[in-house]
C-alpha cells in the first residue's frame, strides 16, 4: 500500500503561507449553477403570482366600485320616478283611460280603458271601421298594420316622467320587472349609451337603450331595449334568469312606461341566439320594428316561437304591439320577447298563463 506523500506548503517572505484550494468537482459545480437558476425561476414564478393577484385585486375592486355606483344611481332615478306618483307595482297595475290607442286622424276616446284600445275604435282614413269587433262567430280579418297606432306621442307627459325628461332629454320611457329591474330608458342611437350612463357620465355598466332602428314612434310595432348584463346583475344582467323556467313564471309581466302611457306586457319567448351570422343559432330578432303585412308579422311569431326555450300559452296577435328585451351572454344573445296587455285582459289571467309554461 502506497503512502500518500505530505503536502508541501511554500512560504514567501513577508507573506502569511497561502494555502491552494482543490478545485470545485464539476458536479458540484453544476449544482450550484442550477440552484442559481431555480432561485431566479422561483423568484420570477413569484413575480408572476404577485402580478396576477394584483390584477384580479384591482378588477374585484373595479367591479365593487362600479356596482355601488351603478346601484346608487339607480336608486337616485328610482326616486325621482315614483317622488311624483305611487309605487311601480301600482302604477301598472290598470292602463289608465289615457291609454286608448286610437288612428291619427283621430278617433274619439272610447269608454274603455286601455294600452291599446278597442279595434273597433279604430278607424281607416275613409272613417271606416278597421275591423268589426271581435266575438265568437266572427272571424278574424287581415287588418292593415300601418293604419294602427301602437303607441299616443302626443299626450302629456306622465307626471313621475317629468323630472327624468328634464334631467335627461334622450328619457323616452322607464323599464320594470317586479322586485328585479326599474330602470329609466333612454334614446339616442347605438354606442353612446354603451359606456355612458343617464347623466352623460362615462361608465361601465352604460344605461337601457332603445335601438335607433325602433324608435317610440305611432306606428312602430316592436320596441327593441338593450342593455348590458354586469356581474352584479345590474342593468340587463337580470334577462340572462329568464333562461330558468322558475324565474319566468315569477317575473311573468313586464311593465313599460313609455313618457305618455303606462303599459303591460307579458312574456311569451325566451331565446338565446348566437351574435355572428354564419352560426346556424342566429336569428335576426333586430330587424323588425314594424311588419308590411299580417303574414310577415306571422312569420316572425313563429319564428320566435320555434327557438323559444320555453313553450309559454300565450297567444299573440297581428294587431299586438311587442317589448323586445336583449342582452349579451358571451357571444350569444339573449333575448325576452313579450307582448302588450289587450283590452279585454286582466294581469291575473296573463300571470296565469305563463305559470304553465
Amino acid at each position: 500500500m502506497r503512502r500518500r506523500r505530505a503536502r508541501r506548503i511554500r512560504y514567501r517572505p513577508g507573506n502569511r503561507p497561502r494555502l491552494r484550494m482543490p478545485r470545485l468537482s464539476l458536479p458540484f459545480r453544476r449544482r450550484r449553477r442550477y440552484r442559481v437558476v431555480n432561485r431566479r425561476r422561483l423568484f420570477a414564478f413569484q413575480g408572476v403570482l404577485a402580478l396576477i393577484a394584483a390584477t384580479a385585486l384591482g378588477l374585484s375592486i373595479s367591479v365593487i366600485v362600479t356596482s355601488v355606483r351603478t346601484a346608487r344611481l339607480n336608486r337616485e332615478l328610482e326616486a325621482m320616478h315614483t317622488v311624483h306618483g305611487d309605487t311601480l307595482e301600482v302604477e301598472v297595475a290598470a292602463p289608465p283611460i289615457e291609454n286608448l290607442a286610437t288612428h291619427t286622424q283621430g278617433a274619439s276616446r272610447n269608454s274603455t280603458s286601455s294600452s291599446l284600445g278597442k279595434l273597433s275604435s279604430m278607424t281607416m282614413p275613409d272613417g271606416s271601421p278597421i275591423i268589426p269587433l271581435e266575438t265568437d262567430s266572427a272571424p278574424e280579418q287581415e287588418v292593415d298594420l300601418s293604419t294602427i297606432v301602437f303607441h299616443r306621442t302626443d299626450l302629456e307627459i306622465l307626471p313621475d316622467m317629468l323630472e327624468l325628461a328634464n334631467k335627461n332629454p334622450d328619457t323616452i320611457g322607464w323599464i320594470g320587472i317586479s322586485g328585479a329591474l326599474h330602470l329609466p330608458v333612454v334614446y339616442r342611437d347605438n354606442s353612446y349609451y354603451l359606456d355612458h350612463d343617464f347623466y352623460g357620465r362615462k361608465s361601465k355598466a352604460g344605461t337601457l337603450f332603445l335601438d335607433e332602428a325602433h324608435p317610440l314612434t305611432e306606428t312602430t310595432q316592436n320596441l327593441l331595449i338593450h342593455g348590458h348584463d354586469m356581474y352584479d346583475g345590474s342593468m340587463f344582467g337580470i334577462l340572462t334568469h329568464y333562461r330558468k323556467l322558475d324565474f319566468l313564471r315569477k317575473h311573468a309581466l313586464i311593465s313599460f312606461s313609455t313618457l305618455w302611457e303606462k303599459e303591460t306586457y307579458a312574456v311569451f319567448a325566451v331565446l338565446q341566439v348566437s351574435s355572428k351570422t354564419e352560426d346556424e343559432n342566429y336569428f335576426n330578432y333586430y330587424a323588425n320594428p314594424d311588419f308590411a303585412s299580417n303574414e310577415e308579422f306571422d312569420e316572425y311569431i313563429n319564428q320566435l316561437l320555434k327557438r323559444s326555450k320555453f313553450s309559454i300559452p300565450v297567444d299573440v296577435r297581428p294587431t299586438d304591439a311587442l317589448l323586445t328585451l336583449s342582452t349579451c351572454l358571451d357571444d350569444d344573445r339573449v333575448v325576452v320577447v313579450a307582448r302588450r296587455m289587450r283590452p279585454d285582459e286582466s294581469r291575473d289571467e296573463l300571470i296565469s298563463a305563463v305559470e304553465t309554461a
